[in-house]
């Protein structure tokens, strides 16, 4: 919000610089962005002086001059033939610069002779009211200079962050009550209630029908008005605030929003049927055009103000183009009104509108101060128009202002302050906020009525906090026992995945919740999969961010095309998170985990050439998690996920239980998601495996490093090709032969001389004890026993 300096000093004795005025006003938290002259940001407009005159036989009306600010020549046409001569210095505004009155200088060419520029009037210049003449300057005036610097004048503004909880600052006036809070400075009170002029009856009716939409109404009518300029003196506090003119009337109305923060709207009398306000609800289906000569359709839920046909103004934002004022108007209405922040506020949104009215009316206008907008909007224009009739006010008022009654007392604002204020202190920043009674230690408040933003006790703290100065209050350190309590097993079990495969060589992802329904349409799912069944967000950012995810795949599948967009092809990528299915009550919730690998086994260079991974390389690293973690983990070949290639994908199962799938995605739907080949993915429910993971923990037994070497010995069989070695391997050790240690597959091969539906493997014992070096013919012995039950159990063959 803009706050030219000299507006403030009208209501308040100012003290200080505008530069302190800011710092004042940035210490309590109203922080000043900027301080600026509104003069200076019009461009170059500066002092010339006149070299010659010339009136070629073509311009008749126009004169051309040749002029120079010291470093160039200018050639520029004027009106103002009697005015100019050679050897004045006169006021010029150069091309890209802008006058009071918002016109643009532009270089033009009228009959092949060029005006680089303009001379300028006192009203075009904003200095006074004066057209009829140029602004000019004595001979000996420096040429070259900014003329708002040879008139010494000066328009400090500050650009001050209103905070949305602070409504009542939005006004000049709201400024000033707060410098006075803040400073103590003498404040002028705005008292507009004795008006001295008669005053005729009102000729029409008010009614408010939608009293949940507006809480106060008042308006009164004036006859007699005539509508055209306003006077320099508004006209120059709305170009400090940053507002365009449009006339006497609406000016006034902008003034008043400006200087009370209260907007106010002026109707064409003569263009109200009947006489009738009515404040009301939307029709069905009704429309609107706006001032600014749009049409809206109204929504149900939208607050009009209207006359017995139709709906007048969007209430609270903007005026319909029905019933503006013109410049044939003679009667009007004034209405200042205080209407429902929120219904203003969806209203502005559904119609995408914001102005300064609605902007002020969302965040809470005094309801006390509704009146004393009307009554000097009155006096303003009664100054230009002194005659004119006026009518009483008329205020519907059916929901009186009740201020919240906050209690506290002096224990609780020394605790919330965290130290020690004077009593004396606290009471003179209470008795500036509103109405306080006082017993003992204890307060009652009821806030003025322009500080809605006050309602809780901690609301008063902030206040005398604020007003006492923040950089005045002391240093301290909190005070306070400090615990933990044990971590979730969850949330430590997912901590410990996360490690795992971070030692991997594996990188975390965190995607977004909410995904593109796309994403899991293209996995191919069976229409009775629970994955297709999404949760669908009421308001969400984007189409592709409108269903909750029922599986990490989608994620992981665009985190790899991103990457792969920029040129990285080699991918290992994991994510813990929730996916989401709907539920009785609250969404279903389960945290997976999700992985992928995409591209080649990258090498070193002295490791040798790279190679493209293989379903081995992704089994490998769930086995080796398995491992790491104590999880019996099961891979039976063969998932029957759709989008997964049949002979390179297998289930996930623990203690007969499947917990999760992994494999190749099928070339189709790698190129659905703009990918190449090799793409490999996994995806476990990790709620099942917290418990068995912490009983795997307790169970744990930690032996010593072995004192005495290892012994091993091979077999080489013909068997079966149908028989998996996580069979073999859990035959021989369940036979609890003594020093038997562990089973190693060393070698696989099928094909010729092999038989048919058989497969040669050769399998590697070891063997050790404890207290002694074995020796060979313990370990012969054992390992008899151990081929003879191998080659009994799965008719087996030595080779």
């Amino acid at each position: 919000m803009r706050v030219p300096i000299t507006w403030l000093a009208e209501f308040i004795d100012l003290r200080d610089t505008p530069e302190k005025i800011a710092e004042i006003l940035t210490l309590a938290g109203h922080e000043v962005e900027e301080i600026f002259d509104p003069y200076r940001k019009l461009g170059e407009i500066v002092s010339v002086k006149i070299l010659e005159v010339l009136r070629p036989e073509d311009l008749r009306e126009v004169c051309l001059c040749k002029v120079t600010d010291g470093k160039e020549v200018y050639t520029v046409l004027t009106t103002a033939i009697d005015q100019v001569k050679s050897g004045q210095v006169v006021a010029f505004a150069k091309p890209g610069s802008m006058t009071f009155d918002h016109r643009r200088i532009e270089t033009k060419v009228v009959k092949g002779y060029e005006s680089k520029g303009s001379f300028v009037s006192p009203f075009e210049a904003g200095v006074s009211e004066i057209k009829d003449r140029l602004l000019i300057f004595s001979e000996e005036t420096e040429i070259g200079k900014s003329i708002y610097d040879l008139l010494q004048i000066k328009e400090p503004v500050l650009e001050v962050a209103i905070t949305p909880n602070r409504g009542d600052l939005l006004s000049i006036y709201g400024i000033t009550r707060e410098l006075h809070l803040i400073t103590g400075w003498d404040l002028k009170v705005l008292s507009l209630d004795k008006e001295k002029l008669p005053l005729i009856s009102y000729p029409g009716r008010i009614e408010i029908q939608d009293t949940d939409g507006c809480y106060r109404y008042a308006g009164r009518y004036l006859r007699g008005v005539k509508v055209g300029e306003s006077p320099f003196f508004v006209l120059k506090r709305l170009f400090l605030c940053g507002q365009r003119p449009i006339n006497n009337i609406v000016d006034i109305t902008n003034y008043v929003l400006l200087e009370l923060g209260q907007p106010l709207h002026a109707f064409d009398w003569n263009k109200i049927r009947g006489g009738e306000i009515l404040i009301r609800r939307a029709n069905p289906q009704e429309k609107l055009t706006l001032l600014d000569g749009r049409e809206i359709e109204l929504h149900e839920k939208d607050l009009v103000i209207a006359d017995r046909e139709e709906a007048l103004v969007l209430a609270g934002i903007m005026g319909g183009e029905s019933s503006g004022v013109s410049e044939s108007t003679e009667e009007i209405f004034l209405e200042s009104a205080w209407f429902n922040p929120k219904r203003i506020r969806l209203s502005g949104q559904r119609h995408r509108i914001t102005t300064e009215s609605s902007y002020r009316f969302e965040r809470k206008v005094d309801p006390e101060g509704i009146p004393l907008a009307l009554k000097r909007a009155t006096e303003l224009i009664l100054a230009l128009m002194p005659n004119i009739e006026v009518s009483e006010i008329v205020d519907q008022y059916p929901c009186p202002y009740q201020p919240p009654s906050i209690d506290i007392n002096l224990r609780k604002i020394h605790k919330i302050l965290g130290f020690e204020l004077g009593r004396e202190k606290i009471d003179s920043f209470l008795f500036k906020l509103g109405e306080v009674k006082c017993e003992g230690e204890a307060y009652s408040i009821r806030p003025f009525s322009y500080r809605q933003d006050l309602s809780l006790p901690e609301d008063l703290v902030e206040e005398i906090a604020r007003l006492y100065g923040y950089d005045q209050i002391p240093t301290t350190f909190p005070k306070a026992t400090i615990f933990s309590a044990r971590p979730r097993s969850d949330l430590i079990f997912n901590k410990k995945v996360k490690e795992i495969l971070r030692a991997f060589g594996f990188y975390e992802t965190i995607n977004y919740s909410f995904i593109n329904p796309g994403s899991i349409e293209a996995l191919n799912l069976n229409p009775t999969d629970r994955r297709l069944d999404v949760i669908r967000l009421t308001n969400p950012i984007s189409h592709s961010l409108s269903v909750m995810r029922t599986t990490l795949l989608p994620g992981l599948l665009e985190t790899a095309r991103f990457n792969i967009h920029r040129e990285v092809e080699n991918l290992r990528i994991f994510e813990v998170g929730k996916v989401f299915y709907p539920a009785k009550d609250l969404a279903e919730e389960r945290e997976f985990l999700g992985l992928l690998l995409m591209g080649d086994m990258v090498k070193t260079p002295w490791e040798g050439k790279k190679r493209p991974l293989d379903l081995f390389d992704l089994k490998g690293v769930l086995e080796a998690m398995s491992l790491a973690m104590k999880l019996p983990l099961q891979l039976r070949p063969g998932s029957e996920e759709p989008f997964l290639k049949a002979g390179q994908s297998f289930d996930i199962y623990l203690e007969g239980k499947r917990v999760g799938y992994a494999g190749a995605m099928k070339k189709l739907i790698i190129e659905d998601f703009d990918l190449k080949e090799p793409l490999f993915v996994a995806e476990l429910d990790l709620e099942v495996l917290v418990e068995p993971y912490f009983r795997a923990q307790k169970n744990i037994t930690v032996n010593k490093p072995p004192k005495y070497p290892s012994t091993f010995r091979d077999i080489t069989c013909v068997m079966e090709k149908n028989i998996p070695f996580e069979a073999i391997e859990k035959f021989l050790l369940n036979l609890k032969l003594p020093y038997l240690e562990k089973v190693d597959l060393v070698a696989l091969y099928e094909g010729e001389p092999i038989p048919q539906g058989h497969k040669s493997i050769s399998l590697r014992f070891w063997y050790r004890a404890e207290d002694h070096t074995l020796r060979d013919e313990e370990v012969e012995k054992i390992h008899e026993d151990i081929a003879k039950g191998l080659f009994d159990h799965f008719r087996a063959k030595p080779r």
